[in-house]
This record gives structure tokens, C-alpha cells and sequence, in this order.
């Protein structure tokens, strides 16, 4: 199979594989049957305080959530994180 991506295409391109790449590894989704980001271990950071909104998007999660209930698609890899919940499942913490 071949995909032609343009340049704006390329952080979605690498987040999708990178995500896909961590279900090799053990890592389950971080959101619900809807698309929604599971709270707590689909924010990339949560316990901070105040919850929202998040600075990163969760790699399982797909979204980055703002608000209770809100959340928006990263805008490019900086924004993405491997959160506590995921890096247990692939066995980087204990």
C-alpha cells in the first residue's frame, strides 16, 4: 500500500504510527466507544492542578483535553506524552 502525505500531513502520519506502534507493546486505548479521552489515564499529566486544561495529548488518548468534556486533536508531536497509565502497560515504570 502507498500513502502520498504533504508536509502538513506528516506529525498526524508519525502520531498515528507511534500509537499504533504502543499497542505492539502492551498499551491500551485511552478513550471510550465515542472518542472521548478516559479520564484519568488518558490525560498526559494527571494529576496537575488545575486538571485542565491539558499541555499534552495523552499517545493513547488521541485528543488533548482542555475541559471536562472538551478536547482537541494535538497540532503536532510536541504536544504528545506518554502518560503514568501507558507507561506501566508497556513496562517503563512498575
Amino acid at each position: 500500500m502507498e500513502v502520498e502525505l504533504d508536509r502538513s500531513m506528516v506529525d498526524f502520519a508519525l502520531f498515528v504510527a507511534t500509537h499504533e506502534l504502543m499497542h505492539t507493546l502492551g498499551a491500551t486505548e485511552k478513550y471510550d466507544a465515542a472518542g472521548h479521552v478516559l479520564v484519568p489515564a488518558g490525560l498526559a499529566d494527571p494529576d496537575q492542578e488545575p486538571r485542565y486544561p491539558q499541555g499534552r495529548a495523552e499517545i493513547m488518548a488521541r485528543s488533548r483535553a482542555v475541559a471536562e468534556g472538551s478536547e482537541v486533536p494535538p497540532e503536532s508531536l510536541d504536544e504528545l506524552a506518554i502518560g503514568l497509565a501507558t507507561a506501566r502497560e508497556i513496562g517503563w515504570v512498575n
